[in-house]
């Protein structure tokens, strides 16, 4: 009798362990489809790829990261101020290269001056339009879910499953183990059945 309840505890351990086991494979493999001639048997990564790809896309515009979530971390102050730094010293740099040599120092450099005093007082509404211009016209011509479907579908079967099998390794492994368990708990009813009767 003792060899029989444990025997049935074994079994019902190894079953569970087993069936999720096979579950968690099944998250990935068969990456082709296998014609068992009533149902095709196929990976839930290698079959849904193209709708995961999309959902992940529509998830990361909508609800991560959108191009107006980007401006406003692009579009503060500090940045607004390197910029203007920035040209002024292109512009600077350009006007010393594109005046004649037979221009003064002294004038070459007042017009230098005046006209980085310009770009001073008014950068801050250049840039200020520029970004506006470039947030409407970037809305509009850059779409991070299509981005985003894109770079997923093109992902290797094989890289993306390392990547997921990587990220939450421990949940998987728990998965596994917890059938283990299940297995054992329904293999104790069956005992406490047999033994009840």
């Amino acid at each position: 009798m003792v060899i029989k309840i444990a025997t049935t505890l074994l079994i019902s351990t190894f079953i569970g362990y087993v069936t999720n086991v096979v579950a968690v494979k099944m998250l990935f493999w068969p990456r082709q489809p296998i014609n068992l001639g009533f149902y095709k048997v196929q990976g839930i990564l290698p079959k849904r790829q193209a709708q995961i790809a999309v959902s992940l896309g529509e998830l990361v515009e909508k609800e991560l990261l959108s191009i107006d979530d980007l401006l406003v971390q692009i579009n503060t102050p500090a940045n607004q101020q390197t910029i203007v730094t920035k040209i002024s010293a292109l512009v600077r740099e350009r006007l010393n290269e594109l005046l004649p040599r037979i221009i003064p120092g002294r004038l070459i450099q007042l017009i230098i001056d005046t006209l980085d005093k310009i770009l001073s007082q008014e950068s801050a509404q250049i840039v200020e339009q520029l970004f506006k211009s470039g947030s409407e016209f970037l809305t509009h011509e850059i779409d991070i879910s299509k981005i985003v479907e894109e770079k997923v579908n093109a992902f290797d079967l094989q890289q993306l499953e390392e990547m997921i099998k990587n990220i939450s390794a421990p949940e998987l492994t728990f998965i596994k183990v917890l059938g283990g368990v299940m297995g054992f708990m329904i293999g104790l009813v069956q005992v406490i059945i047999l033994l009840a009767g």
